[in-house]
């Protein structure tokens, strides 16, 4: 029998009710050949999707299991002693999940050995390998007193914070920039997190998760792989032992492995089995796939190029009635509508189980659609790469309604890590992805580590960070010219690490040929410029530094108006509003929240305060070299991130808490003494007479829940 025919076999759960033993003893037959083979695994697990069926045969399955190198789905009570003992010895120490003795399969326990004695790992798995798992393995070890996990973006330190919180009776858990380390720390934490940290001094391990985004893979994340590069860089330098982990690699910069004293391992050990089925957009892609939506009754994540598309995916869902109404999801419903607006079209998605997730919503929410996706509240959740790129969920289906990421076709990389985000272990056995497109051609990914290459295309911004005894003799002569120019010093090029440094230096040739135009306008200091100072600091940003439309943000006026107005406003859905009726280019109501929220998120909580801290450094230095006092914009940068509150309000986010909750319950709340006092009186807080909604209230304790 071919293994195209026992797939079939494995698909149809009649077929093997007529005769489990022999369905068994083919897959026995395939494992006897070869048990490392992935062919024998798969059909293992494809069997594992009907193990009651395979009840009967006391034990087989988990046996079979055990041979490929299952250990985490066999019954050690149905295991014989030679068996029981490898299951055993399987068993990471100290580990338990729910109560239960976590297991490791095969590669995993060679990866946690290897660890434990010291080696250091550059580990390119599947999604479904359960890499974190061994992290966790690690850190109930005991073993690492101060461990360092960089991860690509908040919604990852959300879910890798509550996933370590079984931790926190020995370790403080930090994530923000206000929390000061304890005895035992564990810090999850963004590469400009960790860049801007002055205080770690002594790492026991380093953990960079999703290391392949120290390539980038366009030029829209330039800026964040140089600023991931300079963080390995950074930390390799003080780091004991390192864990470097990302999926689909097949292999590293020559030398790497040597420099950095670790090993590179490549496995392709899955515990899914990933089906990909291929569907034909006739008559039109529109309409096939709602075809497809009205048969996916189990989680369904469906992926979209870019937020307008899955704005288009939502709404067309909700239009064609694909779903009912989910009545436990009407009071977030309500809610969503009475905070941002009340004709936002997730308002009534939610209602018919229908959700949305990508980089342009607030954080509490993002983190809101997932968890109602994995408690099986929402049947679809549309995404864009925001959830592909590693946040873990339940979802038994993928479909991606077009093989794109923006414009760009989607590469053989992006798309197998789409692949791996259908299945989960333990959860659902086979993982089903549906194209309409022809999938990517199948192709060998090499990641660059440009910190380490330092080839030609490498960022100036990057090897300014490098110390001359680590830089190339190509890379050091590309610098000599930022080197050998006198209008800005290189201490303040090398504190403005995520600005170019060309572009530094254009702004403050700028400002000493153009002294007194600009001294007027830039020595400010305070809370709180004027508005012809704000719309003097947005204009250089934006033309010295942006360059370009970014986010919504075409000009630096446009830049100042939106902040003044953020500040004016004093809510989200206010800010909305003034959104709807005065940007000529946005004319519904779900393009000025997206549009209002992008902008609260993304420049006003994180680009625009850097680039202003940018500025300050830049003006401070060429107007100080004049014996002119310089402006001092720390405050007002401070009010803008914060979002014109009190700082632990726009923090608290990051747990969960919707701005606009926490406003509710700030009387309530310590604020003005960091970070840690904030979320200590969160988890003590009384609600009682407060004016929240019954929703509201279960939001509070959901975040309560994993403090």
């Amino acid at each position: 029998m071919t293994p195209d025919e026992l797939r079939q076999i494995l698909g149809d759960r009649g077929k093997i009710q007529q005769d489990p033993f022999s369905v068994a003893r083919m897959i026995a037959d395939i494992c006897n050949v070869d048990p490392d083979a992935p062919l024998a695994r798969e059909m293992v697990i494809r069997a594992l999707d009907h193990a009651d069926v395979f009840e009967p045969l006391d034990g087989l399955l988990d046996a079979l299991a055990r041979q490929v190198g299952l250990f985490p789905y066999a019954a050690p009570e149905k295991l014989g002693l030679r068996d029981q003992l490898a299951w055993e010895a399987h068993r990471p120490l100290d580990l338990q999940l729910d109560g239960k003795d976590i297991v490791f399969h095969r590669e995993q326990a060679d990866v946690y050995r290897g660890l434990m004695d010291g080696q250091s790992f550059v580990l390119s798995a599947p999604t479904s390998f359960g890499k974190s798992l061994v992290i966790d393995a690690l850190i109930a070890s005991g073993k690492y007193r101060n461990i360092v996990i960089i991860v690509p973006t908040i919604a990852l330190i959300d879910e890798t914070r509550r996933r370590l919180g079984r931790f926190r009776d020995k370790y403080k858990l930090i994530t923000h920039p206000d929390q000061a380390p304890a005895e035992w720390n564990i810090l999850i934490l963004t590469q400009e997190r960790a860049i801007d940290r002055d205080d770690i001094r002594e790492i026991d391990l380093l953990v960079i998760d999703e290391f392949y985004k120290l390539d980038p893979a366009s030029d829209e994340e330039r800026d964040r792989a140089s600023a991931l590069n300079h963080a390995l860089y950074k930390l390799s330098r003080i780091a004991k032992q390192i864990y470097l982990l990302g999926p689909n690699i097949n292999d590293i910069p020559e030398g790497f492995g040597k420099r950095f004293k670790c090993q590179f391992k490549r496995t392709d050990f899955n515990t899914v089995v990933s089906e990909v089925r291929r569907l034909a957009p006739k008559p039109n892609r529109e309409e096939a796939f709602l075809n497809l939506c009205r048969t996916l009754d189990e989680p369904t994540l469906v992926y979209c190029k870019s937020p307008k598309q899955a704005n288009e995916i939502m709404r067309l869902l909700v239009r064609q009635n694909v779903t009912a109404d989910v009545p436990v999801l009407a009071r977030a419903a309500d809610w969503v509508a009475a905070t941002y607006h009340p004709q936002w079209s997730l308002g009534t998605a939610l209602r018919r189980g229908i959700g949305i997730h990508h980089g342009r919503l607030p954080r509490s929410l993002a983190q809101l659609m997932v968890a109602l996706f994995n408690d099986r509240h929402l049947r679809f959740l549309i995404c864009t790469s925001s959830l592909i790129e590693g946040v873990n969920t339940s979802a038994k289906n993928v479909v991606i309604y077009e093989s794109k990421i923006g414009v760009p076709r989607l590469d053989y990389f992006t798309f197998k890590n789409i692949l791996g985000r259908a299945g989960r272990m333990r959860r659902h056995f086979i993982g089903k992805v549906y194209t309409f497109d022809e999938p990517p051609a199948e192709e060998l990914d090499f990641v660059d580590i440009p910190v380490f290459t330092q080839g030609d295309d490498t960022p100036l911004g990057l090897l300014v960070q490098v110390d001359d005894e680590d830089l190339r003799p190509e890379a050091g002569e590309r610098l000599t010219g930022i080197r050998q120019q006198d209008v800005l010093s290189m201490a303040t090029i090398k504190m403005n690490a995520h600005v170019d440094p060309d572009d530094q230096i254009a702004l403050a040739r700028e400002l000493t040929q153009r002294l007194r135009a600009h001294y007027p306008l830039l020595s400010w200091y305070g809370p709180y410029p004027t508005w012809e100072n704000l719309k003097a600091v947005c204009t250089l940003i934006y033309d010295f530094f942006v360059k370009k439309p970014r986010q919504g943000i075409r000009s630096g006026p446009q830049l100042a108006f939106r902040l003044r107005k953020l500040r004016e406003t004093g809510s989200t859905a206010a800010f909305v509003r003034e959104i709807l009726e005065n940007d000529k280019y946005i004319t519904t109501a779900d393009e000025a929240v997206e549009s209002g929220m992008e902008f609260i998120r993304n420049w006003a909580g994180f680009t625009f305060p850097r680039y202003l801290g940018a500025l300050d450094r830049i003006q401070a230095e060429v107007f100080g070299r004049r014996d002119l006092r310089p402006g001092n914009y720390a405050a007002y940068a401070a009010e803008v991130e914060s979002l014109f509150m009190p700082g632990e309000i726009p923090e608290l986010e990051e747990y969960g808490l919707p701005t606009e909750v926490g406003r509710k319950i700030q009387g309530r709340l310590v604020v003005g003494q960091g970070l840690d006092a904030a979320l200590l009186s969160l988890r003590r807080v009384d609600l009682g007479g407060l004016p929240l909604s019954p929703f509201e209230r279960e939001m509070i304790e959901r975040c309560r829940v994993d403090l």
